[in-house]
C-alpha cells in the first residue's frame, strides 16, 4: 500500500510585467463577481479584459481547475491584442500549473516554456523563477527528481539574487522562496533523506507562519503526516492529515482536501483497518472525479482495489486495479503502474491464475527497478553538493566585490586628499600673485614705457587666437562627419535586427510545419498498428485452439471407425480452409471469392463435426461477380461460429439452419448470417460437448476493424449490428461494408 505523498506548493507568481522599465503587482484580491461583471461589460480585447480574466482563473485554481483552465485560455485567445507581455507571460504561467494538476503534463511543459521564453525576453527575474518551479513540479510527478531538483536549485538562486531595490515586495519574494523550500524537501523525502527533508520543511512553515500563508501551511501538515507514515507511526500521520484537511476545507482548497481524504484512507489501510481504509478512498476518488486529478484518481483507485482485496470482494478488487493500472500507463507514472501490477499480481495469485500473476509480477518487478533506479539518487546528491558550492562560492565573491569597492574608495579619498593640497597650492600662487600685481601698479609710470612694446604683443595674441577659430572650424567639421558615420551605423543595425527578425519567423514556421508532419505521421502509425492488432485478433479468432482441437478429435475418431473417406475429406477441407486463413491474414484486404470460400470450408467442416446436425446454405447476388471487389479477411467466420456454437448446437432441434447471404445495394454491400436457434438473447443452460466455449468469439474485434474501416474511408460508413430473428426465434447479425472494387 503506497501513500500519495506529493503536496506540491502551485507557485503561481502573479507577476505582470507592463514594460522594461517598470513592472506592478496586482495588489488586491478582486471579488470574482465583480471580475466577472467586469470582463462581461469590457467589449474591447485589452489589457484590462485580459487582468479580469487572468485573477478569475487563479481565484479558481485550487477548487475549480477545469473552470480556471476556461478563463486562462480566454485570457490568451486574445494574447495578440495584449501590449503588456508580462500579462501573458503570467497567463502561461498559471495555465501550465492548471494543467499540471489535471495531469496534462506534455501540455504544461509546453505552457512553461512559453512563459519562460517571454520571461527572459523581459529580463524578468522574478517570472523565470516561477517558471523554473513550475516546471519542477512536473518533473516530480514524471519521477524525474534529479531534474526537479535542479530547477528548484535554480530557481532559489534567481530570487536570493533579486535586489531589494527590486519592485517586487519582499513578501511575496520570501513566499516564494517558502513554496520551493516546501517542494525540495518533497524530493529528499522520495529518495529518503528524512532530515534533509526535515530541514527544508522546517524552514519552509518558519516562512509561512511569519508570512501568515494558511494556503501554504496546508501542504506543510500533509507532509509532516507523510513523513510519520513512513516511521510507520500512523497514528500521528493520520492527525497531520486530518489537520490539513481541515484547514483545506476551510479555506476552500479542494484539491489538498482530496488529497489528503487519499492520504488518510492510505493510513487507515496501513493500520489494517479497511472498513475505513475503503470509505476514504471512495469518497477521495469522487472528489478528484470532479476535479478532473486523474493522477490522484490513479493512487486513490489502487487503495480501494486493496481494500476490496482485504474484504475479499475480488470482483471489485480487480475492477478498481485495472483502473489504477490503466490511468498509470496513460500518464506514464511509473509508481501507479508499480504498485497497481503488483496488487493485480497478487490479486490474480488468490483468483489461482498463476499465468496472470506471473505476468503482472513481472510488470511489477519492471517498474520497481525503474523507480528505485540508484542513479537518480547519486545525481540528486550530487546536485545538492554543487548547490552548496555554488552558494558558498557566491558568497566568497560577494566578499570579494565588497573588499574591491572599499579598495576603491580608498583610492578615491587618496586623490580627494591630492586635490585639496593642489587647491592650497593654487590659493597660495593666487597670493603670490596679487602681491605683484600690487608692485606693478605703484611701478605704473615706469611701465609707460613699455606700452608700445605691449601693443605689438597684442597684435601677437589676436593673430594666434584667429588661428585657434580656424583649427576649431576644422574641429565642428570632423563632428558633423563622425555624426554621419554613427547615423549609417544605426541605421544598419536597424536594417540588420529587422532581417534577423524575420529568419527567426521564418525558422519558426518551419519548426511548426515540422511538429506538423511528424504528429500526422505519429497518427498514421498509430492506425497501422491498431489494424494489426485488430486481424491479429481476427485470426486468434478463427484458429481458436478449441476448433482445432475438436476438429482433429473427429478426425482420429473416423480414422479408428476406419472411415477413412470421411477422414480424408476432413483432413483436406481442414487444410484447404488452414492454408486460405493463412493467406489471407497477410493481407488487410482480399477479394470476396476467396473470403466466401474460406467461410464457406468453415461451416463445411462445423457440419460436419456435429454429425450434419444442422444445415445451411450460402447466398449470393445474381448480379455481384465476387472476384471483382474486395472484402476484410476474417470479419464474417465469428458471426458463423456463434451461430452454430451458441445457436444451432444449443437448440436440439431438428430443423436447425443456418443461412449465410450477401447482397449488393447502391454504394455498400451487406452479410447477413441467420439462424434459427435459442436466440442471442436466451437465458439458457447450454448442453454442450466439452470443449466449446461459452462466451461470444470475435464480436468485439468485429467492432474494433468496423470502426477502423469508417476511419479510413469518408464515403459509406460501415455498420454492424445483431437483432432477434423473427417470430423470436434466432438470431440475425449483418454487416454493411462500402464496395470497394478490385483495381
Amino acid at each position: 500500500m503506497k501513500v500519495v505523498f506529493r503536496f506540491l506548493w502551485i507557485i503561481v507568481l502573479i507577476l505582470i510585467v507592463i514594460s522594461k522599465g517598470g513592472t506592478m503587482v496586482y495588489a488586491q484580491q478582486t471579488k470574482v463577481d465583480s471580475l466577472e461583471k467586469a470582463v462581461r461589460a469590457n467589449p474591447s480585447n485589452n489589457d484590462q479584459k485580459a487582468r479580469d480574466l487572468f485573477f478569475l482563473a487563479v481565484s479558481f485554481i485550487s477548487s475549480n481547475p477545469q473552470k480556471s483552465l476556461v478563463y486562462i485560455d480566454q485570457a490568451l485567445s486574445i494574447e495578440n491584442n495584449i501590449k503588456g507581455k508580462g500579462i501573458v507571460a503570467s497567463s502561461y504561467r498559471v495555465k501550465g500549473a492548471i494543467l499540471n494538476i489535471l495531469a496534462r503534463f506534455p501540455e504544461a511543459i509546453n505552457a512553461l516554456n512559453k512563459a519562460l521564453f517571454i520571461d527572459k525576453a523581459m529580463g524578468n527575474s522574478y517570472g523565470i523563477a516561477g517558471d523554473l518551479s513550475n516546471l519542477a513540479t512536473i518533473y516530480i510527478y514524471q519521477s524525474n527528481f534529479p531534474q526537479a531538483l535542479n530547477y528548484y536549485q535554480q530557481a532559489t538562486k534567481i530570487l536570493e539574487q533579486i535586489p531589494e531595490s527590486d519592485p517586487i515586495s519582499y513578501k511575496d519574494r520570501k513566499r516564494d522562496e517558502a513554496a520551493i523550500y516546501g517542494n525540495i524537501g518533497l524530493v529528499y523525502i522520495e529518495i529518503g533523506d528524512y532530515a534533509k527533508a526535515i530541514e527544508h520543511f522546517e524552514k519552509a512553515i518558519s516562512l509561512h507562519e511569519k508570512l501568515k500563508n494558511n494556503m501554504g501551511i496546508i501542504p506543510s501538515l500533509g507532509n509532516i503526516g507523510n513523513l510519520y507514515n513512513r516511521q510507520k507511526n500512523y497514528q500521528k500521520a493520520i492527525f497531520y492529515a486530518a489537520k490539513s484537511a481541515k484547514l483545506a476545507d476551510s479555506l476552500g482548497d479542494k484539491v489538498s482536501f482530496a488529497r489528503e481524504t487519499g492520504n488518510m484512507a492510505s493510513y487507515y489501510s496501513q493500520m489494517g483497518q479497511y472498513d475505513l481504509s475503503l470509505n476514504y478512498s471512495l469518497k477521495a476518488i469522487a472528489l478528484n472525479k470532479v476535479l478532473g486529478n486523474t493522477k490522484s484518481m490513479g493512487y486513490n483507485m489502487q487503495n480501494a482495489a486493496a481494500g476490496y482485496e482485504k474484504k475479499g470482494d475480488l470482483a471489485q478488487a480487480k475492477l478498481y486495479g485495472l483502473g489504477a493500472l490503466k490511468i498509470g500507463q496513460d500518464l506514464k507514472i511509473p509508481e501507479i503502474q508499480r504498485d497497481a501490477s503488483e496488487g493485480l499480481s497478487k490479486l490474480y495469485e488468490k483468483l489461482k491464475l498463476p499465468d496472470s500473476a506471473l505476468f503482472y509480477y513481472k510488470n511489477y518487478a519492471m517498474f520497481k527497478d525503474s523507480v528505485d533506479n540508484s542513479k537518480k539518487r547519486d545525481e540528486i546528491a550530487r546536485l545538492g553538493i554543487q548547490y552548496e558550492f555554488d552558494k558558498k562560492e557566491a558568497t566568497y565573491q560577494q566578499q570579494q566585490s565588497l573588499a574591491d569597492e572599499q579598495m576603491k574608495q580608498q583610492r578615491l579619498q587618496l586623490a580627494l586628499n591630492a586635490e585639496q593640497l593642489n587647491a592650497s597650492l593654487r590659493l597660495r600662487s593666487l597670493q603670490q600673485v596679487q602681491l605683484q600685481n600690487e608692485k606693478l601698479q605703484k611701478e605704473e609710470k615706469q611701465k609707460l614705457l613699455l606700452i608700445s612694446i605691449n601693443s605689438g604683443k597684442l597684435q601677437s595674441v589676436k593673430v594666434k587666437q584667429l588661428s585657434q577659430q580656424q583649427k576649431l572650424d576644422k574641429l565642428e567639421l570632423k563632428q558633423l562627419w563622425l555624426y554621419a558615420i554613427l547615423i549609417v551605423l544605426v541605421l544598419s543595425s536597424v536594417l540588420l535586427f529587422l532581417y534577423n527578425k524575420y529568419r527567426i519567423r521564418q525558422l519558426r514556421f518551419k519548426n511548426t510545419l515540422e511538429q506538423q508532419q511528424a504528429a500526422q505521421l505519429n497518427s498514421e502509425l498509430s492506425y497501422q498498428n491498431q489494424l494489426s492488432e485488430s486481424e491479429l485478433k481476427a485470426i486468434r479468432s478463427q484458429m481458436n485452439p478449441h476448433f482445432i482441437f475438436n476438429v482433429l478429435n473427429s478426425i482420429e475418431s473416423y480414422i479408428m471407425d476406419n472411415d477413412k473417406k470421411v477422414a480424408s475429406r476432413l483432413i483436406q477441407k481442414f487444410a484447404a480452409l488452414s492454408r486460405l486463413i493463412l493467406e489471407n491474414s497477410t493481407k488487410s484486404m482480399v477479394t470476396a471469392d476467396r473470403e466466401w470460400k474460406a467461410i464457406k470450408l468453415y461451416t463445411e467442416l462445423e457440419a460436419m463435426r456435429y454429425d450434419n446436425a444442422f444445415s445451411y446454405t450460402f447466398k449470393v447476388d445474381d448480379t455481384l461477380e465476387l472476384k471483382e471487389f474486395l472484402l476484410p479477411p476474417m470479419l464474417i467466420q465469428p458471426l458463423i461460429e456463434n451461430a452454430i456454437l451458441h445457436g444451432l448446437i444449443e437448440s436440439l432441434q431438428t430443423d436447425a439452419h443456418l443461412a449465410v447471404a450477401l447482397d449488393i445495394k447502391a454504394d455498400h454491400i451487406c452479410i447477413s448470417v441467420k439462424d434459427n436457434g435459442v436466440g442471442y438473447q436466451k437465458n439458457t443452460k447450454p448442453l454442450l460437448p466439452k470443449g466449446i466455449k461459452e462466451k461470444s468469439i470475435g464480436l468485439k474485434s468485429i467492432l474494433e476493424r468496423v470502426e477502423m474501416i469508417n476511419k479510413q474511408n469518408n464515403g459509406f460508413k460501415a455498420s454492424f449490428n445483431i437483432r432477434v430473428g423473427e417470430n423470436d426465434r434466432g438470431t440475425i447479425a449483418i454487416i454493411c461494408l462500402p464496395i470497394i472494387k478490385v483495381e
